[in-house]
């Protein structure tokens, strides 16, 4: 890879792991630029997921400094999560590669239209709950996501976002806190699957892994002291565009 696309990357995904802190989408934004530039489909998801570790562990550090993370709340998600990404993961070496960019590119597009619908949900009381219901309710969806991340995982932080405001009725600062907290052992395991599997490229893997680890670091700065409903207004016409020239991109090679 080129110098130029390299520091390229490096500066996307330092940028994307400040936005997945704020609004949950960095995965959406660094697999299809990685793809763009010449990384093929199951290496830049691995590569990517990889990455998202270091967010993570940026994310959760600062949060939990600023005790902000209940167990409560991540347990029974996180724990469903890993048995989900362990499939999940497992599943992404099967998917032809077209199939799996415009899977990708679907999957942007119906994240977009959540990050739109999120705004209202934020703007909505709702009643704090912890019960068995709402823990059911947790493990369920964190079975699901789980796998949902281990194959893809663009915008399932989002998801888990609004499932905790809908099940537990956080708000949602305190929903994208512990949203960290519930997918950063889902990364990891499903880290570990790619390292096994050897779809990680490492050159490329460590350096965003530190990159967003910083990302990670300052974007919960950020979250603190800026609305994130004017950094959607700005990604979310780009996640459309990415989506809308990754499935182009596909159909064209298919075609040929």
């Amino acid at each position: 890879m080129e110098i130029l696309s390299f520091i390229l990357i490096l500066a996307v995904s330092f940028i994307a792991s400040i936005i997945g802190t704020i609004i949950g989408s960095a995965m959406l934004i660094l697999p299809p630029t990685m793809i763009f530039f010449g990384i093929p489909p199951h290496t830049a998801v691995a590569t990517g997921r990889f990455s998202m570790v270091g967010v993570g562990i940026g994310n959760a550090t600062r949060f939990s400094m600023r005790n902000m993370i209940q167990l409560k709340y991540v347990i029974p998600f996180a724990a469903a999560g890993i048995v989900g990404a362990v499939f999940g993961a497992l599943s992404l070496k099967r998917i032809d590669g077209d199939f799996l960019k415009i899977l990708m590119g679907i999957l942007m597009m119906i994240i977009s239209v959540l990050l739109i619908f999120e705004d209202y949900l934020m703007n909505r009381k709702i009643k704090a709950n912890i019960s068995f219901k709402s823990h059911l309710l947790s493990i369920i969806s964190g079975l699901f996501l789980g796998a949902y991340i281990g194959v893809i995982g663009g915008g399932g932080a989002t998801i888990v976002i609004l499932l905790l405001v809908l099940i537990y009725g956080l708000n949602f600062r305190d929903a994208v806190a512990n949203q960290k907290a519930v997918t950063l052992p889902i990364s990891i395991i499903a880290t570990i699957i790619f390292i096994y599997q050897g779809l990680i490229d490492y050159r490329i893997g460590i350096p965003l892994f530190l990159v967003n680890m910083v990302g990670g670091w300052v974007g919960v700065g950020l979250l603190m002291k800026f609305d994130s409903k004017w950094l959607k207004r700005i990604i979310i016409p780009i996640i459309i565009l990415l989506a809308i020239k990754l499935i182009l991109s596909s159909v064209t090679i298919s075609k040929w």
